[in-house]
């Protein structure tokens, strides 16, 4: 479990922010213009929590220790889930082009706004179901404790070098924000 605590902590803000999204979908949907700032806050969080921090993790981390380890029944999982991310990054880039055509007037961008947020809810939240499920269970039952611990302390130096301090804790007061003005 050390060796994917981290991980599965940070799905916990990350679903928060899921829902946020589902809610700020709903409200493009029926028409209503989204705040920029919020728009830029989220696609903000999107790149540097769950991108740059999380999926660096594994990336780096996790699934090449995975398969040092010789965990072969975890492969066709890790290939997936690599797939995931490229997905999410070519949905994020949508949802940040939208956003910009939003926030200079177009709002004909608002329903394809709310598609590309819907799409990003949905691959993610399967994503993170087949990592906590398919891939994360797998490595605490298989990777020695030595190596939960190296994980660990890799992610604390992603944390610090690569996102840097006191990051996560604004992105947390983020969420409390937007999940206060989206009722979530």
């Amino acid at each position: 479990m050390i060796g994917t605590q981290d991980l599965r902590s940070e799905h916990v803000g990350v679903g928060w922010m899921l829902r946020i999204m589902d809610a700020m979908a709903g409200s493009a949907n029926r028409g209503k213009q989204l705040d920029a700032d919020d728009l830029a806050q989220v696609i903000d969080f999107l790149r540097v929590f769950v991108d740059k921090c999380h999926h660096t993790k594994e990336e780096e981390l996790l699934f090449p220790a995975i398969r040092a380890a010789n965990i072969t029944s975890a492969e066709e999982t890790i290939l997936l889930l690599l797939e995931d991310h490229v997905r999410g990054r070519e949905t994020l880039a949508r949802i940040a082009a939208t956003s910009q055509r939003l926030a200079r007037g177009d709002r004909s961008a608002n329903a394809e706004l709310a598609d590309a947020m819907t799409t990003y809810v949905e691959l993610l939240r399967a994503h993170i179901r087949r990592e906590e499920d398919e891939c994360f269970d797998v490595a605490d039952r298989g990777l020695p404790l030595a190596v939960q611990e190296a994980l660990a302390e890799g992610y604390e130096r992603i944390e610090r070098d690569v996102v840097g301090g006191g990051v996560h804790e604004g992105f947390h007061a983020l969420l409390d924000r937007l999940g206060d003005a989206y009722r979530v």
